[in-house]
């Protein structure tokens, strides 16, 4: 899967800061261009589904000893997807695409069946990931206490941005500049960013909420105390942002953010 990434630049006070885009995550992702790339949405009231007449207990995937699978792992779960979506007419590997949350059942054969979407996205949209979920070769199933059983399974599936009518990435009110000046002064009030040792990059996540409110602030990658402290205080002081959007709807999308103390 590819990355998508843009500098932001450096300031006078040493601290050097570099946003990147990630597209992994469990909520959404977006880059930075003017056509960002979301990831998950609204919960559905009625998300579409294709039935099963199967009364047999379906067992949730935490309870069974042995995990249904799909042919070649998750791995080749993904590029299966890939190629479905891309078909015959697109040339060019797809963009960093937008992910949707699935659930469905992985019966005793092995055929996949009740899938549905959790969230709620267009026809288009729901259309293309039921179609590729139903047309995939048997998994093999999982087992419960030597036997096979019918699995209750969820995931999240790539789905390059072509397929989506539209998209808009979330924003910082003001753009792109007015964030670097808001973090340079904010961090600016902390002792920390008068550090002039090796250089050390702290590497932060949150994400931008429906409402545009900055939530789940946490460091992947920390430095030290210190730094982690002042860089969590800034982004949870954030103002809010514009939120992202999937087809005109609101999305959480999650920014992964490197800050670097230090010489240049």
């Amino acid at each position: 899967m590819k990355t998508i990434s843009f500098r932001l630049g450096v300031f006078a006070s040493k601290i050097v800061l570099v946003a990147l885009v990630l597209c992994s995550g469990a909520i959404a992702t977006c880059n930075a261009s003017s056509s960002g790339t979301c990831r998950a949405a609204q919960p559905a009231a009625n998300g579409i589904a294709y039935g099963d007449d199967s009364s047999e207990r379906i067992v949730p995937l935490k309870e069974v000893d042995v995990r249904p699978e799909f042919p070649g792992g998750r791995k080749a779960m993904s590029e299966y997807a890939k190629k479905h979506f891309a078909g015959d007419s697109i040339k060019d590997d797809p963009k960093c695409p937008f992910y949707v949350h699935v659930r469905f059942v992985v019966e005793k054969d092995g055929s996949v069946t009740g899938a549905r979407l959790v969230e709620n996205y267009s026809e288009k949209i729901e259309n293309a990931v039921l179609g590729m979920l139903m047309s995939m070769p048997r998994w093999t199933p999982g087992q419960k206490d030597g036997e096979v059983v019918r699995t209750g399974y969820g995931t999240w599936v790539g789905v390059p941005e072509y397929i989506a009518d539209s998209y808009t990435k979330p924003e910082f009110v003001g753009g792109v500049e007015l964030l670097l000046k808001y973090l340079a002064v904010e961090l600016k009030k902390y002792d920390i960013s008068q550090y002039r040792g090796k250089p050390v990059r702290v590497l932060a996540r949150f994400v931008v909420d429906t409402d545009g409110s900055i939530d789940d602030v946490e460091i992947v990658k920390p430095g030290r105390k210190l730094m982690n402290d002042a860089v969590v205080a800034v982004l949870k002081g954030m103002p809010k942002w514009k939120p992202g959007t999937i087809d005109g709807k609101p999305v959480r999308v999650r920014y992964t953010l490197p800050v670097r103390f230090g010489k240049d």
